[in-house]
């Protein structure tokens, strides 16, 4: 029952992710490539230019941070996992993803603060500050519930998480 709700829930945050990370890097490589030959061949600058790829890279940023903590395929130093044993690898293995949580929350309590306090706006195209920071907590949320999930089957003996399937089964 559980693994038909947050099966294809996961599956939709990886996408998300996946194309919204792809169309972020394509517009910061298009913006940028206009721009250095607007300036080389024309005197035409790209209004609200910096604006806009501040708010690409936030948000792509926090993006592939996400798609890598959802797959578990952050870095790790394997040296210290193997010389532990298999039960003490688990250990570490719950200590290290308790830290991750910890690190997750603080993202989201403190990107939401950073979100809610930012009170500015872009100077060229107006606009609130709060959809570049949205990315902090938003992102936050999400690797928390990861994280929980890492926690729940590494404590339950179900082992290491599968790249498509994360919250279910």
């Amino acid at each position: 029952m559980i693994a038909s709700v947050f099966v294809p829930l996961d599956r939709a945050v990886a996408a998300f992710c996946k194309w919204a990370a792809i169309l972020c890097f394509v517009a910061l490589f298009i913006l940028l490539g206009l721009s250095v030959i607007a300036r080389n061949v024309t005197t035409f600058t790209i209004p609200g230019h910096d604006e806009i790829v501040e708010l690409l890279f936030i948000w792509i940023t926090f993006l592939t941070s996400l798609a890598l903590w959802r797959e578990g395929a952050l870095y790790r130093v394997a040296l210290f996992e193997n010389v532990l044993s298999r039960a003490g690898q688990k250990v570490l293995e719950i200590l290290i993803n308790l830290c991750m949580l910890a690190f997750a929350l603080v993202l989201v309590v403190y990107g939401w603060d950073f979100m809610l306090l930012s009170g500015e706006t872009t100077p060229f195209l107006r606009l609130d500050r709060s959809y570049w920071y949205a990315s902090i907590p938003f992102c936050g949320v999400l690797m928390a519930a990861y994280s929980i999930v890492w926690i729940c089957r590494i404590a339950s003996g179900r082992g290491s998480l599968e790249k498509d399937v994360t919250l279910g089964s």
